[in-house]
C-alpha cells in the first residue's frame, strides 16, 4: 500500500510498528475491551452513549431508512428502540463489517456496507435517521463531516451522535485508571493509539455542533451540568431542516 504525503511517498514499511500491531488486533479486541470488560465503569460508560441517543427520541417513532456510520461490529443495533424498514450498518473496516455480519446474521431489513463516514456514497436526502456512536472524535475536518451527514439525511430527519469528552479531565483520568491497563496487557500503548485516533477533543466537537445546530436535544454523562471536564460523554439529537 502506498499513500502520498505532499511530494513524499511512504509505504507501510515506514509505519510505526505500534500502529501496525494495533491495526492487526483492533477488530478482534474492540468489543472485549469496551463492552465486555470486567470493569463496571468501562462497561457502563461505553453503553451509556448508545442508551442516551435512543432516549433523546420521542417514544413510538418510526424511521423508514436508517444509516449507521462507523458501526463497528454493530453493537448499537441492540439498543435501537424505534421501528424501521431498512437499516444500513456501515463501517470503513471490512473486518468490522465481517464481524457485524456474524453477530447479527442475514436479515431482509439489514444491509451491511463498507463506507467512509466522511465521504458517503449515497445520494442527497437518502435517510430518515443517521446514527454515529463514538466516531466524530476520530475523523479529520469534523465540520465538513457534519455537513456530509446533513447532506444524506432527508429534511425533517434526525442525526443522532454520541462521543467521548476526551481532552476533559474526567475522561483522561478514567482512561488512565481503566482501559490503559487493558491495552498494556495486550502489549499495546494506549496513549500512543489515542494520540493518533482521538484527534478531535470533545469540547471542540460540542462547539461545532452548537454552531450548526443551535436547536437540539442534548445530554451529558454522568452529570447534567454541561461541562466537559466533569463528564465522560456527550450525546445529541439534531434535526435536519
Amino acid at each position: 500500500m502506498i499513500r502520498k504525503v505532499g511530494k513524499k511517498r511512504t509505504t507501510v514499511k515506514d509505519e510505526d510498528k505500534a500502529w501496525l500491531d494495533y491495526q492487526a488486533k483492533a477488530s478482534k479486541i474492540y468489543d472485549n475491551i469496551y463492552y465486555q470488560s470486567s470493569n463496571i465503569l468501562v462497561n457502563n460508560t461505553n453503553k451509556a452513549g448508545h442508551r442516551q441517543v435512543e432516549r433523546l427520541l420521542d417514544k413510538g417513532r418510526n424511521f423508514d431508512i436508517v444509516l449507521e456510520v462507523g458501526a463497528g461490529t454493530g453493537f448499537h443495533l441492540n439498543f435501537v428502540r424505534h421501528t424501521y424498514q431498512k437499516y444500513y450498518l456501515t463501517d470503513k473496516s471490512p473486518e468490522m463489517i465481517s464481524l457485524a455480519k456474524k453477530k447479527h446474521g442475514v436479515r431482509s431489513n439489514l444491509k451491511y456496507e463498507i463506507q467512509d463516514a466522511s465521504n458517503l456514497d449515497y445520494p442527497d436526502a437518502s435517510f430518515d435517521r443517521l446514527i454515529s456512536i463514538y466516531n466524530l472524535e476520530h475523523i479529520p475536518f469534523p465540520h465538513q463531516v457534519l455537513k456530509e451527514w446533513m447532506r444524506v439525511v432527508k429534511p425533517g430527519g434526525v442525526i443522532s451522535i454520541s462521543f467521548p469528552l476526551d481532552g476533559g479531565v474526567a475522561w483522561r483520568l478514567g482512561r488512565f485508571m481503566t482501559t490503559r491497563r487493558s491495552f498494556a496487557k495486550l502489549g499495546l500503548n494506549l496513549d500512543y493509539i489515542i494520540a493518533r485516533e482521538h484527534i478531535n477533543p470533545g469540547y471542540n466537537l460540542v462547539s461545532l455542533i452548537n454552531y450548526y445546530f443551535p436547536e437540539k436535544r442534548e445530554c451529558y454523562y454522568p452529570f447534567l451540568v454541561p461541562l466537559s471536564d466533569i463528564n465522560l460523554l456527550y450525546s445529541c439529537m439534531l434535526r435536519r431542516v
